[in-house]
């Protein structure tokens, strides 16, 4: 009786199952229409998840300083809050986020570039709610970060979600999770346009009409929901601005350059910082404990660099401040920032970077107000510049940096000082630094954003499985004739030129000999091939890195490039477009082995072991065969003995199972399980004598 009331039970959930995969076909067959309003729930979605963020950060911050003013209430607590607020926060935030969800620490962005570049957009949605609580706190504690840094990470993470719901192909799934980003940056800021250039200048760096088109729509209805709670207004009310001179561009020139030495120098303090506490190698509550008694000690002295710190920015922006105090204010944020995050926080740079953009902006407008004053405009409209300007240096984005600036105050007739600092600004830390402020926190855990997925696939390709032994040889004393008679007869276009001792002496190719033969009546008929070979080539061998060959092979432009031993001697050639298909054959496999994983998770949940994929093809879940194990992939060929493809190896880590995609020297270990693929009869021969 329960074994029937068990198989009732499990054939119930495979027809769920089943129902559910044939409405999500039926919804993902429109294309287009499909994507956009997927992006408008997104764009929903992110702009509630703002309303509520930007909630939780004042539920925190009323209940652990009082209401009303961060500056006025902490100048009010008692010393030893001002010191043991920071340090609890810090300390809950930083055990919370190393327990719970590593990708919560920091600053939020980098991580979703990593995962658009190298994971194919695939988010864990708890990072929804750990980033959440962590941020919130560590800013209604009084940390120096932004909100928009996280608002970026938990929208992208709701995109994510969705996109693994209705197991989306991997570009679109980049899309949901841009999608996502600049429905945050939309709704923190209410600027739509720039939210959607953020989106595709920052995070995926793409503004194809087939990308653009969705996070428009996104941003579009994230600002729509986040104005339905906070109002169509400006996020700040700037001074009244007239150019009153052409001569006052050149102020502004300085504030771009003096903008980019800032940005540059919060950059390296903040990864400065950070090396800082990691080199402690004390546990992370410790780390959390001393940055929370140096913010506790920003609170006693300035307070102004504590939290988000839009309440400073509008004093730059609209009062006039000592000059002493502004630049006091700007050094302050610079380490308070960096030791927040430094120390184990989490929260934005975007809103710091704003911050100190003003304080910077103000400190030379007084100066340059101070010394010219019929024509130069206030303070003010120095810091607005300077906001930008920031941004622009610590991004390296200066169309967004400009947008937002000019969306977020309403002020179109200060556009052309804010473009020249931007631009300036950006320029300087382009050339000092290897990246913006997120992709170097990418490259300084060996992720490089910009080769991405791509160059971790081509990393796997080695130049002994490339190689063509088959080459064409010639000696160095053979005649020309000899050489053109070999050349009618074979299909290559390289011809390797070796010494008597099979040492590669030169290179000579079809256009070379074609040149050559123009000139004709000057050929001696005793010339030979040394003669007009090339003798400044390239070359690689066995060992050297795939990077490293590409590297040749571009700059050379070259169709192929000979592999040589130790010895000098050749033993091969690698073809251009043999790397161009291998490469191809592995990401389609990648591909399609990502999306089918996702897909299979359904086959654990439903204890399916086999699915019929498409007509006649098979995926299956198999323990190793005895003969399997401990072998690697490329070991065992499957693909030549048994004609399928392993497509996820699970691996037991920690009690739970880890689907990983294998590599040719992957090991297969007795407790893995190995995810199959191939035609429906290789598929069932398989699994029966395994």
């Amino acid at each position: 009786m329960k074994l029937n009331k068990a198989r009732k039970y499990i054939n119930r959930r495979k027809a769920i199952y089943a129902f559910v995969q044939r409405l999500l076909f039926r919804i993902k067959s429109f294309n287009q229409l499909f994507i956009l309003i997927v992006a408008v729930i997104i764009g929903i979605g992110s702009g509630y998840l703002a309303v509520g963020f930007r909630t939780l950060i004042l539920f925190f911050q009323n209940n652990l300083w009082g209401e009303g003013s961060l500056i006025e209430m902490v100048r009010a607590t008692p010393l030893y809050l001002k010191i043991g607020i920071p340090v609890v926060g810090m300390i809950v935030v930083a055990m919370s986020v190393d327990y719970f969800a590593k990708e919560a620490k920091g600053h939020g962005v980098p991580e979703v570039m990593n995962a658009i570049a190298t994971q194919n957009g695939f988010i864990r949605m708890r990072v929804v709610i750990i980033k959440a609580l962590a941020s919130a706190l560590s800013i209604g504690s009084g940390a120096s970060v932004g909100r928009e840094g996280p608002i970026v990470q938990m929208g992208s993470a709701l995109g994510s979600s969705i996109g693994q719901l209705f197991q989306v192909s991997a570009q679109r799934m980049k899309t949901l999770v841009a999608c996502g980003a600049a429905a945050g940056i939309a709704a923190t800021f209410n600027a739509p346009i720039a939210g959607a250039v953020f989106a595709s200048e920052v995070i995926i760096g793409d503004f194809s009409v087939v990308a653009i088109g969705p996070i428009i729509v996104s941003s579009v209805f994230a600002t729509i929901t986040s104005r339905s709670y906070y109002g169509d207004h400006p996020a700040f009310t700037p001074p009244e601005y007239i150019l009153n001179s052409p001569v006052e561009i050149i102020f502004y020139i300085i504030l771009g350059v003096t903008a980019g030495l800032i940005g540059w120098m919060f950059v390296k303090s903040l990864y400065y910082a950070e090396d800082l506490f990691e080199g402690t190698k004390w546990p992370v509550w410790i780390q959390a404990l001393v940055g929370g008694l140096i913010l506790g000690v920003f609170a006693i002295f300035l307070p102004q660099v504590l939290g988000v710190g839009y309440e400073s920015m509008d004093w730059a922006l609209s009062g006039t401040i000592p000059l002493l105090l502004v630049v006091s204010i700007l050094f302050g944020k610079i380490a308070a920032t960096s030791v927040s995050l430094g120390s184990g926080g989490s929260g934005g740079i975007f809103a710091p970077s704003l911050f100190m953009g003003s304080m910077l902006g103000h400190s030379l407008g007084t100066v340059f107000h101070n010394l010219f004053p019929n024509i130069t405009a206030s303070p003010g409209a120095y810091a607005l510049v300077g906001m930008a300007a920031l941004v622009a240096a610590t991004t390296n984005a200066p169309i967004t940096a400009i947008l937002i600036i000019f969306e977020m105050t309403a002020e179109y007739s200060v556009i052309l000082p804010l473009m020249v600092a931007s631009i300036l600004a950006t320029v300087i830390t382009t050339r000092w630094l290897d990246g913006n402020i997120y992709t170097i926190k990418l490259k300084r855990r060996g992720i490089d954003i910009h080769g991405g997925a791509d160059m971790a696939l081509m990393s796997k390709l080695e130049i002994s499985r490339l190689k063509q032994q088959f080459v064409e040889i010639i000696h160095e004393d053979n005649l020309l004739s000899e050489l053109l008679e070999k050349m009618s007869r074979s299909d290559q276009n390289n011809f390797y030129v070796c010494k008597a001792d099979d040492k590669l002496y030169g290179i000579i190719t079809h256009g070379m000999v074609r040149r050559f033969l123009n000139r004709i009546e000057e050929v001696q008929p005793s010339t030979m091939t040394k003669d007009i070979c090339d003798i400044h080539f390239p070359s690689v061998n066995d060992n050297t890195p795939i990077q490293e060959l590409l590297k040749l092979i571009t700059e050379h432009d070259l169709q192929a490039i000979p592999v040589v031993d130790q010895n000098g001697i050749l033993t091969g050639q690698v073809l251009r477009s043999d790397i161009m298909r291998e490469y191809q054959e592995m990401l389609i496999e990648s591909q399609t082995a990502k999306t089918l994983a996702s897909s299979f998770k359904y086959v654990h949940q439903y204890y399916h072991e086999k699915i019929e994929v498409i007509p006649g093809f098979r995926i299956a879940r198999i323990n190793p065969p005895s003969e399997f194990v401990n072998q690697t992939i490329q070991d065992l060929n499957v693909r030549k003995k048994y004609h399928i493809d392993i497509l996820i190896i699970r691996k037991a880590i920690k009690d739970k199972m880890k689907d990983t995609i294998p590599t040719p020297s992957m090991h297969i270990k007795q407790k893995d399980q190995l995810i199959v693929f191939g035609a429906v009869k290789d598929i069932d021969f398989i699994c029966e004598i395994f």
